[in-house]
């Protein structure tokens, strides 16, 4: 029951238990001292007089021996006295509980008005209007560092939504394109009812490209949902796997007029071969794809004691610097229009950012310094 109870309650609770242990302990000391001090006074008023070495006797503040009924007198008011005390000292014991509690109450609720007021702003909080930030109190305290930590997480759900919604409004648009391509196309055919064989071919031409766009959209959409599986560990040598796909794509790069270049020294990852060739291969690949002609894309491999860098430089057009935070969305086009000639979903770099994080790797772009985009994997030296 007392961990229901909200938190203003819960501190008064306390402070009011923590008050009757102290005073309740305070007034017992008080009242066995003053007990024993009254019981001092009272022998010493009682006590007649006091003999000396001189065989003569001198009285303590009197000046005659008190009589039985004076001394039985003094007694009832000795005694009528702590009772009086005791009294009077618990009267006050539960004047003082009894204010503190109070107190304690009104001050927790000034304390916990801003985190009142932060609970408050937090129910207000919907889809619409993450966005917005609340203020900080300047208290630098703990609710404070509790604001800040708050509107920290709704902007990363914000950004999270966001992205999402981007998502299934780029997916809905190239699933779209094809099947409306699709449509009118037949359509077009149905309105004639004789038909050449040129007609028949061009029409299958245009269902067989379409169909393999929808094809190679839903295998990378699956390449993306599979990516929650584990990934195995095994060593891979890099000059092996970068040579590889060096080879596979010679004949792009030549036919795209780029020069490949690769240096790589005998660094060994741990994972899943296939992915990370994946990884590298859609990177190099846009790179010769988003090249000018007579361009080159260089693969550097470098290593030191604690990380591995694979640095993919290329001179091609570039990405502009306030797009490069968003490159790794899904379905995300630099250049819608060079990205239908060229080919592909928008997965490629988002496919890689889901496999370097699979591997505890770590992906940026920045501009190459001679034009160009420069794509940097590092992997640190972790087994």
């Amino acid at each position: 029951m007392f961990k229901k109870m909200p938190i203003r309650l819960r501190l008064t609770a306390m402070m009011v238990l923590l008050l009757i242990v102290c005073c309740v302990g305070l007034t017992i000391i008080l009242n066995l001292s003053a007990g024993i001090m009254a019981t001092k006074i009272d022998a010493v008023a009682l006590s007649p007089a006091i003999s000396t070495d001189n065989n003569h006797t001198i009285f303590d503040n009197i000046e005659t021996p008190l009589s039985p009924s004076m001394m039985t007198t003094q007694s009832v008011e000795a005694q009528q006295a702590r009772t009086e005390f005791r009294l009077e000292s618990i009267v006050y014991l539960l004047l003082i509980i009894v204010s503190g509690g109070l107190l304690t109450y009104y001050v927790s609720g000034k304390v916990l008005k801003p985190l009142d007021t932060l609970n408050n702003q937090i129910k207000n909080r919907t889809v619409h209007n993450l966005a917005e930030t609340m203020d900080i109190p300047p208290t630098n305290d703990e609710i404070a560092e509790l604001t800040y930590s708050f509107n920290e997480m709704t902007d990363k759900l914000n950004d999270a939504f966001m992205m999402q919604s981007r998502f299934t409004a780029n997916a809905a648009h190239e699933l779209r394109t094809p099947l409306a391509v699709l449509k009118t196309k037949v359509d077009v055919f149905k309105k004639k009812n004789v038909h050449s064989t040129d007609e028949y071919d061009a029409l299958i031409t245009v269902f067989e490209k379409q169909i393999q766009r929808l094809s190679e959209l839903v295998i990378a959409l699956l390449e993306m949902t599979n990516m929650n599986d584990e990934v195995e560990h095994e060593p891979i040598y890099l000059k092996a796997v970068l040579l590889e796909m060096v080879a596979e794509l010679s004949p792009i790069a030549d036919e795209k007029g780029v020069q490949l270049y690769l240096d790589c020294d005998d660094s060994v990852v741990y994972g899943n071969p296939n992915l990370l060739y994946r990884t590298f291969y859609n990177l190099v690949e846009n790179g010769i794809k988003y090249n000018v002609a007579g361009g080159n894309v260089k693969i550097e491999v470098k290593s030191n004691d604690k990380q591995i860098v694979i640095a993919i430089k290329d001179s091609g057009i570039g990405i502009p610097n306030e797009l490069k935070k968003t490159i790794f969305e899904p379905f995300y086009r630099v250049d819608i229009s060079r990205s239908r000639e060229t080919g592909g979903v928008g997965l490629g770099l988002s496919i890689v950012q889901s496999i370097l994080k699979k591997h505890n790797g770590m992906i940026t772009v920045t501009d190459n310094e001679n034009g160009g985009t420069r794509f940097e994997l590092t992997f640190c030296k972790t087994k």
